[in-house]
């Protein structure tokens, strides 16, 4: 919806089962997001928007390309926390630093967990959004107001 408006966004939703290799599949998700993001013709690097899981797999492709800004939508914890449920190999925890506006949207409860455990819901530059409904109209009206005001 927020491409309609005129933002140069991708929704990385990529499905998390479907045959993949366990011992590759961050890696092939990841190039998997780089053939989307190649595939949209945008002149800018869009603005990530990544809910849950596929965070890790976004957080891993702009760990290394390119990206406008970030929208984690109740990303996990940490990497860890999902090794036995995604990975069958613990992920190292990512170190990139913020170069680009990234804002995590969680209820209040998962806002809690994160600013407990998460390094990005930890860092004062990360912008948080708190909604009851992650998915609902506040929710996207918050995002677009967060997009508006750092001028994407």
């Amino acid at each position: 919806m927020y491409s309609e408006k005129g933002y140069t966004c991708l929704d990385t939703d990529l499905p998390l089962a479907a045959g993949r290799n366990p011992a590759n599949v961050i890696e092939d998700f990841e190039s998997e997001l780089k053939s989307v993001v190649k595939a949209s013709f945008n002149p800018f690097p869009p603005v990530f928007f990544s809910r849950g899981a596929t965070c890790l797999i976004t957080q891993t492709y702009i760990s290394s390309n390119p990206a406008s800004g970030l929208v984690l939508m109740s990303p996990p914890s940490s990497n860890s926390s999902l090794r036995s449920s995604l990975l069958t190999h613990a992920l190292p925890e990512f170190n990139f630093e913020p170069k680009f506006p990234i804002v995590i949207v969680d209820t209040p409860q998962g806002m809690a967990e994160l600013q407990a455990e998460n390094r990005l819901a930890k860092d004062d530059r990360v912008d948080k959004i708190v909604v009851n409904d992650v998915e609902g109209q506040d929710a996207f009206v918050k995002i677009e107001q967060w997009m508006d005001e750092i001028g994407i």
